[in-house]
């Protein structure tokens, strides 16, 4: 009788430690799942910011030849609208031309640069408008030539970008795009690592 009762309670015990292995398991299975959701937002997120800034390289690259060519009728050619970086969408109030950046409400500006990801924080109005200007590819804006009657051709040289200026908006647009990607592939081994844990 004594030993039927140990066997009674020896499979007691493993009944309920199967039990607690099975919740165990049934709790680190929910975790992995968890986990595997998050890493696919973060990829969704991720892979739309990829887009938006391939989109808005392109766009900024066309935006640089209209603002330094000589055509006539420049400011009435319409800008490509940058792409808000966690939709992949146009944003909202970008401005149609060129000559719209001078009338822009500072509403606005501030949410096009968080469209874009960029702080503005502490900056002045004109600071913030100069800013969005150069993510979106313009050149300096032209200031109106001074009244000292010799100095006209400085400042006239003084609104083109030089080249180095040009090659250093492309290096830091490429930098963005690589950054970008270096993010897309890293949230794709997790997701991998995940759905292979949970197998």
């Amino acid at each position: 009788m004594d030993s039927l009762t140990a066997s009674v309670k020896d499979i007691q015990t493993k009944t309920a430690e199967l039990a607690k292995a099975k919740g165990y398991h049934e709790d680190r299975i929910k975790n992995l799942a968890t986990a595997n959701a998050e890493l696919q937002k973060k990829y969704d997120g991720l892979e739309l910011r990829m887009k938006a800034n391939e989109h808005n390289t392109t766009a900024r690259i066309l935006h640089t030849h209209l603002s330094l060519s000589s055509l006539p009728n420049k400011n009435n050619i319409p800008l490509t609208p940058l792409h808000d970086l966690s939709t992949n969408r146009p944003i909202r109030n970008f401005p149609r031309h060129e000559k719209d950046m001078k009338t822009m409400g500072s509403t606005d500006v501030i949410q096009c640069l968080q469209a874009l990801d960029v702080p503005s924080l502490g900056l002045s109005a004109g600071e913030k408008k100069a800013r969005l200007r150069g993510e979106i590819g313009l050149a300096k804006e032209e200031k109106e030539a001074g009244g000292d009657g010799g100095g006209g051709g400085k400042e006239e040289k003084a609104k083109m970008p030089t080249p180095a200026d040009k090659a250093r908006t492309n290096t830091e647009n490429a930098k963005k795009a690589a950054e970008v990607r270096r993010k897309v592939l890293e949230a794709k081994a997790k997701k991998a690592e995940a759905e292979g844990g949970k197998k």
